[in-house]
Formats: structure tokens, C-alpha cells, sequence
């Protein structure tokens, strides 16, 4: 595969990305985050088998990889989980910016593992990036004498656990990486993507919600339908893309579909922000935008 090629699968990826979070948040608050994420699973499992079938035979032969595909799966479903119930609390434009730090993140877990190398001005980028963080995630009301007598929130609902979300993500961005680069693209997303299926069908059994959560997704099956295409093309695009490009850099690149999606949040959603947090976007977005441009030349 040339280059131009992994280039052409990361912009896909960077596409899906921001189209399958804006469905996600509203499958999250239509049928729960655990139902939601076990419907992503399902449609890798049974989308992508007919073009994985002939290659399952390399679990078997390789026992280093079983392993390795059974911890990226784990922690990609407890990423998952804190991502998608930040996504049902909090607003899509607030954390979106906050998951773009998995991009620094990502990084430079690359570099200790992987050997990739950052730039001075990569790195400055990336705390360029974390102070714009800090601006969009601060919120406050307007003070009154009266409102000393009771706490205030002092962050936007969901972005602690995005916070928490975020460091699992660019865990599973580097292993998801590695897999793909030691097996085959398709296959490594189509065994993640059925360990969650599997893992997120248990809960569901254990809490009794099976039947539940088919009757709500019976209801809601549009944004289930596109979450479950578009974050699916969206793994597969990046799987195929670190096979020639580094993993650091196209993390850099896929990461401004945080820009679409949160553009998304304030334009259909009709979220509202206090300005400094507007300001935080900007800033955020730009330095993410900015770092992708340059990991990318």
C-alpha cells in the first residue's frame, strides 16, 4: 500500500469519526452506553466475518496475538464505556475537545513504545492543546450573594469521565495499531469489535437488559444503524492506514474530526456555550488541526 493510500484511509477515518460520535451521543441517550456500544460490536462482528473468515486461523497460530487481542479488547470496552456516558451527559461540543488530548497522549505512547519521535514544536502544540482543554471544560454561572450558600459545579456534566476516557483511548489507538500491523487491518477490528460485542451481551445478561435495550433499539434503529456503520469504517480506515503511516502521526491526522464533530453538536444539537469555552474550542482545535498538519509533512 503507498502512502497517499494510508493518507486517503486516515482522512476516512477523521470522516467517520465526526459523523459516528454525533450518532453515538444520540444512541446513548436513546437506549443506554453499554446497549449502544454492543450494537457497534455486533455490526463488526457480522459486517466484517465474510472478509475475515479465511484469516481467524491466525489466532490459532499465533498465541502472542490471542493475548494481545484480548487486552486491547478490554481496555477498548472500558474506553469505550467512560466515552460513551460522557457522551450522554455532557455536550458533544464540549467533549469533543476534551477527547482531543488523546492526541498528545497518543503520542507519546508511541514514542516509549512503539520508538516513534515528536518534534520541540510537536510538543508544543500538545500544551497549547491542554491549555485550551482547561478553557472549554471550566464552567461557572453568574455569581449572586445567595449563590455562596450552595456549591456549584465547576465543570461541564460528562468531562471527568471523558478525562478518563481519554488516556484509555490512546491505549487503544497504539495497540489497535500494533495489531493491525502485526495481523491484518480487518481482522484486528473484527476481533475488538467481538470481544465487545460478547463483553457488553454479558452485562446486558447480568443486569437483565436484553430485552429492554432490543425493544429501545427497535425504536431508535437510525442513529444505531449509522453509529454502527461509521465507527466501524472509521477503525477499519485507521487499521488500514497505520500500516503505512506511524501510528503517531495518523492519530495526528484522524484527530480533527473532534472539529466536525463538535461543529456538529453546535449546529444541530443547538448547544450553547459561555463564550470563554468557545474560545477554548478555538484554541483547541486549531493546535489539533495545526499538529496534524505538521505530523502529517
Amino acid at each position: 500500500m503507498s502512502p497517499l493510500a494510508g493518507l486517503l484511509a486516515a482522512f476516512i477515518a477523521f470522516l467517520a469519526w465526526g459523523f459516528g460520535d454525533f450518532a453515538i451521543q444520540r444512541s446513548v441517550r436513546a437506549v443506554g452506553a453499554v446497549p449502544a456500544l454492543f450494537f457497534i460490536g455486533t455490526f463488526g462482528l457480522f459486517g466484517l466475518l465474510p472478509f475475515v473468515w479465511s484469516d481467524i486461523s491466525l489466532f490459532f497460530r499465533q498465541s502472542n496475538l490471542v493475548m494481545l487481542f484480548g487486552f486491547t479488547g478490554i481496555v477498548t470496552f472500558v474506553y469505550s464505556i467512560f466515552l460513551f456516558k460522557s457522551l450522554g451527559l455532557g455536550k458533544l461540543s464540549v467533549i469533543e475537545p476534551v477527547m482531543s488530548f488523546e492526541l498528545p497522549i497518543t503520542i507519546a505512547i508511541g514514542i516509549i513504545i512503539v520508538g516513534e519521535k515528536i518534534t520541540s514544536f510537536q510538543l508544543l502544540l500538545a500544551i497549547i492543546i491542554f491549555i485550551g482543554l482547561i478553557i472549554t471544560v471550566i464552567h461557572h454561572e453568574p455569581r449572586r450573594w445567595w449563590h455562596f450558600l450552595r456549591k456549584q459545579p465547576l465543570l461541564e456534566r460528562g468531562v471527568i469521565l471523558a478525562g478518563i476516557a481519554t488516556v484509555l483511548s490512546a491505549m487503544t489507538n497504539v495497540f489497535t495499531g500494533i495489531l493491525s500491523q502485526h495481523s491484518k487491518p480487518l481482522l484486528a477490528i473484527w476481533g475488538i469489535h467481538t470481544a465487545l460485542a460478547i463483553l457488553c451481551l454479558l452485562w446486558m445478561i447480568i443486569r437483565k437488559e436484553v430485552r429492554t435495550s432490543f425493544l429501545h433499539a427497535k425504536k431508535h434503529w437510525r442513529p444505531i444503524v449509522i453509529q454502527g456503520i461509521f465507527d466501524n469504517l472509521a477503525w477499519v480506515a485507521y487499521a488500514t492506514a497505520v500500516l503505512v503511516i506511524p501510528i503517531s502521526i495518523t492519530i495526528a491526522i484522524t484527530e480533527s474530526y473532534i472539529a466536525l464533530a463538535a461543529l456538529l453538536g453546535i449546529i444541530i444539537n443547538k448547544e450553547r456555550l459561555q463564550r470563554h469555552q468557545y474560545a477554548g474550542i478555538i484554541i483547541t482545535l486549531v493546535a489539533a488541526i495545526t499538529l496534524a498538519v505538521v505530523s502529517e509533512t
